[in-house]
């Protein structure tokens, strides 16, 4: 059964977690070993990505405010993309790489734009009355999946014991990318609220993500190997 007004409640708290996936890393990383200046950017995004999905959730089907959590997720994720792939790509297949995408995401910003004033926004994935997906949503799954790729494709120059904890951080976001398949007002079983679930499956994978990162830049060290630079 959904109960809207428990659900919208859940997705306001829970909203406050990715807020925190951005701060955390960040006050890690000063704390700690240093990263590189584009995951450190990429850390400062998931805090800036969480501030409008505040927003959204207090406003829930306010089209400006789902213009702003939507693309700032979008930006995250090629903020990612510009991180994972100066850690291991090319310079010419980084810059086509993400020069294809950033052409990419911003017909998904324009496409995001126009709906603001749309007579209706149309889904483009449907999943019956449990859920949908939208252009935006569907362009930020597809850009996880770019970033999941890139890592996949070099996994080998990845250590064994930081290889275990990138597995851990997709996994995590493949539940949650199930668990984004609800509507945000759908409550299961009277306890489950799938999208304020998703906050918190997506707020932990964030910091997973920084363990990963900081276990495999400090292995890196320890070995005399070179950390990885801006490229």
């Amino acid at each position: 059964m959904t109960y809207q007004h428990d659900a919208h409640l859940a997705n306001i708290v829970t909203s406050y977690c990715t807020c925190l996936a951005g701060v955390m890393p960040l006050l890690f990383t000063a704390l700690g070993k240093r990263h590189p200046a584009r995951w450190i950017f990429a850390y400062f995004c998931i805090l800036l990505t969480g501030i409008p999905t505040v927003w959204l959730h207090t406003v829930e089907g306010n089209r400006v405010a789902s213009f702003f959590d939507v693309g700032s997720n979008i930006f995250l994720a090629w903020a990612l993309l510009v991180a994972v792939s100066g850690d291991f790509m090319r310079p010419r297949a980084r810059g086509i790489l993400l020069a294809v995408v950033t052409v990419l995401n911003g017909c998904a910003w324009a496409w995001l734009v126009y709906e603001i004033g749309a007579p209706e926004k149309v889904p483009l994935l449907t999943f019956g009355e449990f859920g949908q997906f939208y252009v935006g949503e569907c362009a930020l799954i597809a850009n996880c999946w770019i970033v999941a790729g890139v890592f996949f494709a070099y996994r080998r120059r990845i250590t064994r014991k930081a290889l275990g904890l990138l597995y851990l951080v997709i996994a995590m976001f493949l539940i949650g990318m199930f668990l984004a398949t609800a509507s945000n007002s759908t409550i299961s079983f009277g306890i489950l609220p799938w999208h304020a679930t998703w906050h918190i499956v997506g707020a932990f994978g964030f910091i997973a993500m920084w363990v990963f990162n900081d276990v495999r830049f400090n292995e890196a060290t320890r070995v005399g190997a070179p950390m990885p630079q801006a490229q």
